[in-house]
């Protein structure tokens, strides 16, 4: 069943940007699930690519910072996030690159951060060990982060 629109791909394009910032991939999607055809959506995605309405490499950095400074992911998790949004692994290592940070010093943060707020501090090891593995966060850090979470 086709859908009928009022609205041609671009301007609803640009009607959903003027709301936030899309990756390519997930404009794309939107604008399939609203029945427009592959034809429409490819000249629209074109035109505001031209027009730099759409940058990935641009959206994928401030992402990738934005999840950086909320400090609740591991680096892993983050990384998946990105690439769960559309990203490409270009724009995503770019993004890496250019945010010069200590990844094993941020993880220990976040891993202490993590426990603070849902253990206790007579929680079991391996439960606090298996917890943040499951987060994506790297042995090394989950296991200094528990060491000095269980020792306080």
């Amino acid at each position: 069943m086709k859908v009928q629109n009022s609205k041609t791909a671009l301007v609803y394009a640009v009607d959903l940007l003027a709301a936030r910032a899309y990756s390519e991939k997930q404009l794309t999607d939107k604008l399939k699930r609203r029945g427009y055809s592959e034809t429409e959506i490819a000249a629209a995605m074109q035109r505001l690519t031209e027009r730099h309405y759409i940058d990935d490499g641009d959206l994928c950095q401030r992402q990738y910072q934005a999840y950086l400074n909320e400090g609740k992911r591991s680096i892993k998790a983050i990384l998946y996030k990105l690439k769960e949004k559309g990203f490409n692994s270009v724009d995503i290592e770019n993004a890496q690159a250019e945010c010069d940070i200590d990844t094993a010093d941020y993880e220990y943060r976040v891993c202490i951060k993590l426990l603070a707020a849902h253990f206790k501090r007579s929680a079991d090891r391996q439960k606090c060990q298996a917890y943040l593995y499951r987060k994506g966060f790297n042995f090394s850090a989950a296991r200094n982060a528990v060491d000095e979470f269980l020792s306080e």
